[in-house]
C-alpha cells in the first residue's frame, strides 16, 4: 500500500473543519467510512479505478492553540500499489484547495 501524508491548517474552528471536509468529499465522490472515523479522524474511501484498487483519504483533526483554527494530517493510502506516483500529494493538494486549507511547509 502506497501511503503520503501531508499536514495542513485550516483557519476555521474544527466543528466548521469537519463539516467542510464532508462537503469537499461528497463533491469529490469520496464516501465517509462511518465505522472508521471518530471524533477526531474522518476515513473517507473511493473505490476502483483504472489506475487503482481503492484509495483511502484519513483526515486527523486537531485544535491548534485556539478554537478558531484547526491542524490536519492527509494521509492518502492506494491500496496495491508499491508508489503513488505523486497521486497521493495531488488529492491531496486538491482536497486543500476545495476545503480553503493551507499545507505546512
Amino acid at each position: 500500500m502506497a501511503t503520503r501524508t501531508v499536514h495542513a491548517h485550516a483557519d476555521e474552528p474544527r466543528e466548521q473543519t469537519v463539516l467542510t471536509l464532508r462537503k469537499v468529499a461528497a463533491e469529490r465522490g469520496w464516501s465517509l467510512a462511518e465505522g472508521e472515523s471518530g471524533i477526531d479522524v474522518l476515513v473517507f474511501k473511493k473505490g476502483l479505478s483504472w489506475t487503482t484498487w481503492g484509495t483511502k483519504m484519513t483526515v486527523v483533526l486537531e485544535e491548534e492553540g485556539s478554537a478558531t483554527k484547526t491542524k490536519l494530517t492527509f494521509i492518502s493510502h492506494y491500496v496495491y500499489a508499491i508508489t503513488d506516483w505523486g497521486r497521493g500529494r495531488r488529492e491531496v493538494a486538491r482536497w486543500l484547495a476545495a476545503s480553503g486549507a493551507n499545507e505546512d511547509h
